[in-house]
């Protein structure tokens, strides 16, 4: 367990055949043992508002409805976001 005692909740809005996606996930998953995570998935091919809003960024993760990483999203920038608070803010 971190020493943070938080339980992160992260949203991946990502879709099928999204390679980055796929790799933004199983970054995501390899720091399951140092985080208490809940993970929740979006598919933005089925909301028209989401897919014209990330078609060009995803994977997009957004973690603690505060920061928010896109496109090549690698464990490290993951750890950084849950550890430290690291990353871009999401704006309101």
């Amino acid at each position: 367990m971190n020493e943070i005692n938080n339980k992160h909740t992260i949203t991946l809005y990502t879709k099928e055949g999204c390679h980055l996606c796929e790799n933004a996930k199983e970054a995501l998953l390899e720091l399951e043992d140092d985080f208490e995570m809940t993970l929740e998935e979006i598919d933005i091919t089925t909301d028209s508002a989401l897919f014209e809003k990330y078609k060009w960024t995803i994977p997009v993760m957004v973690v603690d409805n505060q920061i928010i990483l896109e496109s090549r999203i690698d464990a490290r920038k993951i750890y950084r976001a849950l550890a430290e608070g690291y990353g871009p803010k999401l704006k309101a």
